[in-house]
């Protein structure tokens, strides 16, 4: 009886599933989709920023929303009878009271110009005002013509040097007279962040600063 052969059986090749190049280049055009939508909106908004930066830069939207200018007649009237810079009165009044009238801080100064009840007094005393109350420091017009003229005597003291002349305003001439003597600095002091009290320091580079910028941005515009 004839034997059947052994038929051998090749054992089974696992081989690794190929990719389709199909699939590769739908996952390249993905990625490099999401790469152009990127550069894209990076593009956009590194546009906006800019414009946005450039609007908020402007003179006009500057003059609108930080250095507003309110009362300007009479800060310039009353400046100009006290020989007193405007710009820099200006400035005095957007970082004591952002211009509001009604202003009154919790040691109590009081105004536009945020001016102490007792030193309102000496004011009024000194300018001969009739039937004065410290109550007329919230009047814009008052706040400003007493707030000027004592600028002003500052600015005679301290020799017109607008530096000493704020930092007086704010740490009171006493105080000031003491680090000139101090730290011997003359009447050409021009070295505000050398000005030892922090909040004074920081108080006189603002106000020095503002006054830079009300100049720029109002030179050409203000009432004469």
């Amino acid at each position: 009886m004839a034997r059947k052969s052994a038929v051998k059986k090749t054992p089974a090749i696992k081989r690794k599933p190929v990719t389709s190049r199909k699939k590769q280049t739908s996952t390249s055009n993905f990625w490099m989709s999401v790469l152009k939508k990127t550069v894209v909106s990076f593009l956009v908004l590194l546009l906006l920023g800019f414009g946005g930066w450039k609007v908020w830069n402007s003179d006009a939207v500057q003059m609108r929303y930080v250095y507003m200018w309110e009362y300007q007649q009479d800060i310039i009237t009353y400046s100009k009878k006290n020989n007193v810079d405007p710009f820099l009165v200006a400035a005095i009044i957007k970082n004591e009271s952002r211009y509001d009238h009604k202003a009154k801080s919790p040691v109590g100064a009081i105004g536009l110009m945020q001016i102490m009840p007792e030193t309102g007094q000496w004011i009024a005393n000194q300018m001969d005002l009739k039937d004065y109350k410290t109550e007329d420091l919230f009047t814009s017009r008052t706040n400003i013509r007493m707030g000027c003229w004592y600028v002003g005597e500052l600015y005679h003291e301290f020799q017109g040097n607008m530096a000493l002349v704020m930092m007086a305003y704010n740490a009171g001439r006493g105080q000031t007279a003491a680090w000139m003597e101090q730290h011997n600095w003359d009447y050409n002091f021009n070295q505000p962040e050398k000005i030892p009290y922090p909040e004074t320091r920081e108080y006189v580079q603002r106000v020095l600063n503002d006054r830079d910028r009300y100049y720029l941005l109002y030179k050409d515009k203000v009432k004469k």
